[in-house]
């Protein structure tokens, strides 16, 4: 990236900060995040995500997963699922392994960055174990070349994305949950935000063909848990 334009980067090592287990007592999304028994430890790597240009979130594949040490750390982040607020924030997210398990990694730090507002404009995932073949390593090169200079670029020029299927479900999910707890904090920052009864977090516009079939789901999800009609997931 620095080819391509002078880049300050700060590395945040999920070890060294050495956070306990999050022991899901949603304080933090019920309360508010300074109520996280941990906001001490997480409150400064917050401030961090929020002065930055952009966010890289990586992981290696352990057993097929993201690693403990991410899960958990994105466990402390639950709230900025309930209440984003990287929009404008472009994201890549990175990985590697020595067999497989690539895929299963890099979608849950997208969705997870995409829960949190971000923008994720790229995508890698390395196979350590071909790291010895020239052949590999240059389209490794290529690869890492392509995120950073689409990474770059949209941090430059404030690129913002068209919400896809995924992240238009996700909105209207969170947006039935918040209209029925009225009595929260999510429900009071969604109504400052006019988000309540908006069709997307902020006004970038979506196709008209997806946002038609994801209000058709979000009426069936809204319709069947007022009739309590949801089934157990199998």
């Amino acid at each position: 990236m620095n080819t391509l334009h002078p880049t300050r980067f700060e590395f945040v090592f999920l070890q060294r900060v050495g956070l306990p287990f999050c022991d899901g007592c949603l304080s933090c999304v019920r309360k508010g995040e300074e109520f996280c028994p941990e906001f001490e430890s997480i409150d400064p790597i917050v401030k961090k995500m929020e002065l930055a240009d952009g966010i890289a979130l990586a992981a290696p594949v352990y057993t097929f997963n993201v690693t403990g040490l991410m899960k958990n750390f994105c466990e402390y982040f639950m709230y900025k699922c309930n209440r984003p607020s990287f929009f404008g924030k472009q994201a890549i997210v990175v990985t590697a392994a020595s067999g497989g398990g690539h895929k299963v990694v890099l979608d849950f730090l997208h969705r997870t960055a995409g829960a949190w507002g971000c923008d994720v404009v790229g995508r890698l995932g390395i196979s350590a174990s071909q790291m010895q073949r020239e052949a590999y390593v240059e389209k490794v090169n290529a690869a890492a070349q392509d995120v950073a200079e689409k990474f770059s670029s949209a941090i430059i020029n404030a690129d913002r994305q068209t919400p896809d299927f995924a992240a238009l479900i996700n909105f209207r999910t969170m947006q039935i949950m918040t209209n029925s707890a009225m009595a929260t904090k999510n429900y009071r920052y969604w109504a400052e935000r006019s988000w309540l009864d908006a069709n997307y977090y902020t006004d970038v516009p979506s196709k008209p063909l997806t946002r038609l079939a994801v209000n058709f789901i979000a009426w069936r999800i809204r319709t069947a848990k007022k009739k309590g009609k949801i089934s157990p997931v199998r």
